[in-house]
């Protein structure tokens, strides 16, 4: 990891917190509802101005947001513009508004994307282009096989095929057509921003120049039909939804049966990693990953679990079943902070895994 794809990172998560936040916030002022302070960052304040009867503040620590709703984990008394004195509508409305923007920014980065050519994350590009020859792919090296030729010459799984003696090369069937009935081939492959030239030597294995890699075409870039850009971002949005629900899902089922965490569970240091390699990769990789991380940061927040927003809806939705008597606040504030104190625990062990895997 570099510095550069660390603070990516940080500004990436930020970004989609604070974009969660403003859900909330917009939401609430839409309904009447009253807002008594939106930060930027986290506290200690570092400036304060009150407008509207909202404190709109800039924080010392510069990573997300936050707002402070009138009525919100507390009884509210009568005033008319607390939180829970309010309709149900508008209450699950303020409760799910932060889901909700960050699934509107993923679609609204996703038109932005693909107006770029950014490939789609979970569609197969050739269902969105004007036709297969309007894709543009790269050559990755997804595995290395170790003692080979490839290993000895310094390749990486990760890095990206760009030329073989001098010649561009897009696809799989280019590069195996490069190395072709050649003893040694002086390959130009990209890592982490860097391009390397590094000299393999071929071996022969049933009856053709092999060098010990396994590659996989990555799509690089798309060409739309202009006007069914957003049509294409409505569909990729919904999808992404569905795909990143059911490994939501999937990973708690997993979760209860075994009591175990899955390998394929990232933490903060992995999702880190993680974004080394799309900055290594470019722009429109950084892009993709960062609209998967908004819409996992949005289905996330709406588990029923205590201290996220799913726990606080299940709590109305229970209000709602009981005839609309309500939980005591107290009750419901502590079994809050109770969940809020399991989830630093399992970000914990999910970042110490993280750091020893």
């Amino acid at each position: 990891m570099t510095w550069l794809s660390i603070l990516v990172f940080i500004f990436i998560f930020g970004l989609f917190v604070f974009v969660h936040e403003l859900g909330h916030f917009w939401a609430a002022i839409k309904s009447g509802v009253k807002v008594e302070e939106f930060g930027f960052g986290l506290p200690p304040r570092i400036w304060g101005t009150k407008k509207h009867g909202v404190i709109y503040s800039i924080n010392w620590i510069p990573f997300g947001g936050f707002v402070r709703i009138k009525g919100e984990g507390v009884d509210g008394g009568h005033d008319p513009d607390s939180l829970k004195n309010k309709s149900y509508g508008v209450r699950i409305l303020v409760t799910v508004g932060g889901v909700l923007m960050n699934f509107l920014t993923a679609f609204g980065l996703l038109m932005f994307g693909f107006w770029l050519g950014m490939p789609p994350i979970v569609s197969d590009a050739s269902r969105y282009a004007i036709d297969n020859s309007q894709l543009e792919s790269q050559i990755l090296i997804v595995h290395v096989d170790r003692g080979t030729p490839a290993e000895l010459a310094g390749i990486k799984a990760g890095d990206i095929v760009v030329t073989a003696d001098g010649i561009a090369l897009k696809t799989v069937p280019e590069l195996q057509q490069a190395i072709a009935g050649k003893r040694q081939v002086n390959m130009v492959v990209r890592r982490d921003q860097e391009r390397l030239t590094l000299p393999v030597t071929t071996i022969r294995e049933e009856n053709r120049e092999v060098i010990g890699v396994l590659a996989d075409e990555l799509v690089s870039k798309v060409h739309y039909t202009w006007w069914k850009v957003p049509y294409f971002a409505i569909l990729e949005t919904g999808q992404l939804i569905k795909n990143i629900a059911i490994g939501i899902v999937d990973f708690l089922a997993s979760l209860v049966s075994t009591g175990s965490l899955p390998d394929s569970v990232a933490g903060p240091v992995g999702i880190a990693k993680i974004t080394a390699q799309a900055v290594a990769l470019g722009f429109l990789s950084v892009l993709q990953f960062a609209i998967f991380l908004n819409v996992n940061l949005g289905l996330i927040n709406i588990v029923p679990f205590p201290a996220l927003d799913g726990g606080r809806l299940l709590f109305l939705l229970i209000e709602i079943s009981r005839g609309g008597r309500r939980i005591k606040p107290e009750i419901e504030n502590a079994i809050h902070s109770f969940g809020f104190l399991l989830l630093l625990a399992l970000i914990f062990v999910v970042t110490y895994r993280d750091i020893f895997k």
